[in-house]
């Protein structure tokens, strides 16, 4: 029993490196939805429609990874197919697009909603609980929202854009095992 410790210490880098997507830069996480509403984090899915995010049924989590230096995901260990994230923002009036959007994954990198975005996402560090992982952001502006009933996962510039039947959530990373 006094070998355990040490045979856990041959182990770990073991399995970290095998949690990481060939050509990764990071070891791939999962996102989960924390908020002030629901202490226990849910974790984030894709649904039913396979396009978009959600905290509610049995979608396959995202394994997300960064690739590039652009936030990437895939559905399993091996990388194929990626994945890339989006904010489906549409045209608003006078042809301007909104300051809000449903968050997905596309496989393609690219859609023909004009307004679309591909966004450089970032994550940042909690500087207050390093134990939380880091959060998801978007421009350091506005944050993500779990709205409707399905509670899909919206971004919003400001709290009063777009759907209102929402609750504010944070997204952190958390790692794949």
């Amino acid at each position: 029993m006094k070998f355990l410790p040490a045979i856990y210490l041959l182990i770990a880098p073991l399995a970290s490196w095998a949690l990481v997507i060939p050509n990764a830069d990071t070891p791939s996480f999962y996102f989960v939805a924390t908020s002030p509403d629901n202490s226990t984090p849910r974790p984030v899915r894709i649904g039913p429609d396979n396009l978009y995010t959600t905290l509610s049924g049995s979608g396959t989590a995202i394994q997300a990874y960064f690739y590039q230096g652009y936030l990437t995901g895939t559905l399993d260990k091996s990388g194929s197919p990626t994945y890339h994230p989006f904010l489906n923002m549409t045209p608003g009036e006078g042809g301007s697009c909104t300051t809000y959007g449903q968050l997905g994954y596309s496989g393609l990198g690219y859609s023909t909603n004009k307004c679309a975005s591909f966004p450089r996402l970032q994550i940042q560090s909690n500087s207050e609980n390093s134990q939380l992982g880091a959060k998801l952001t978007y421009n350091y502006v506005g944050g993500f929202y779990s709205c409707g009933p399905d509670e899909m996962i919206w971004y919003k510039q400001n709290a009063h854009d777009g759907p209102q039947n929402c609750s504010p959530v944070d997204l952190y990373t958390v790692p794949v095992l």
